[in-house]
C-alpha cells in the first residue's frame, strides 16, 4: 500500500503542476520503480488520475467541520485546507478551471453536486445570521458570492504572488468582509 500511496502523491503533484499531461514514465521515476509497477496499482493513467482526484474531492468537501456552524469558523476551516500547501491551491485551480474531458460526467458531476451541497450550507449560515440580527437583510446569494469571491481571492493572490503565506491579513479581511454585511 506505501507504494500505490506513493504513486498516488506524485500523480496528485505532478497534476498540480502540469494537469493531464504528466506521464506515467515521470510518476515512476519520481517513485523510484518501473513504470510497468504503475500497473499493478492501477490499470491506467486515467484510472490513477480518478483515483487522486476522487480523494483529494472527498478531503476537501468533507474536512469542513459541520458541527461549527458559523461563517467565521467556516471561512477559517477552508482556509485552513489551501494553506495546507501550495500544491493543494495549484491542484484545485488546474482542476476546475482545466478539467480533464474524461471526467466530465463523472467527478466533474460529483465537484458540482458537492460545491452546491457547501453553498447550500453557506446559504443557510448566512440566512441563519440574517434572522438572528447578525448580518443586516439583504440578498443572501450576493453575500455567498461575496464571501467565495472571497476566498478564492485568497486562494488566487497565493498563487498569483507566489507566496506561501495564505494568512496575511485574514484576520482584518475577515473583518473588512464582516463589517460590509453586518
Amino acid at each position: 500500500m506505501e507504494t500505490k500511496k506513493k504513486i498516488m502523491n506524485s500523480a496528485f503533484r505532478l497534476f498540480a503542476e502540469k494537469g493531464n499531461e504528466f506521464s506515467l514514465t515521470e510518476v515512476a521515476n519520481e517513485v523510484g520503480i518501473k513504470k510497468a509497477s504503475i500497473y499493478a496499482h492501477f490499470a491506467s493513467k486515467e484510472i490513477l488520475l480518478y483515483e487522486v482526484i476522487d480523494q483529494e474531492i472527498y478531503e476537501y468537501f468533507f474536512e469542513i467541520d459541520e458541527k461549527r456552524r458559523d461563517l467565521k469558523s467556516t471561512f477559517e476551516m477552508i482556509l485552513n485546507y489551501y494553506r495546507r500547501s501550495k500544491t493543494k491551491r495549484y491542484f484545485w485551480k488546474r482542476l476546475l478551471l482545466f478539467p480533464p474531458a474524461a471526467f466530465e460526467r463523472t467527478l466533474i458531476k460529483k465537484i458540482n453536486m458537492l460545491t452546491e451541497q457547501r453553498y447550500e450550507i453557506i446559504r443557510d449560515l448566512i440566512q441563519s445570521d440574517m434572522e438572528n440580527g447578525y448580518i443586516r437583510h439583504q440578498d443572501p446569494e450576493t453575500v455567498l458570492y461575496s464571501f467565495l469571491a472571497m476566498i478564492h481571492g485568497l486562494v488566487s493572490i497565493t498563487i498569483i504572488y507566489e507566496s506561501e503565506n495564505l494568512k496575511i491579513n485574514q484576520d482584518e479581511i475577515w473583518e473588512n468582509f464582516w463589517n460590509g454585511i453586518k
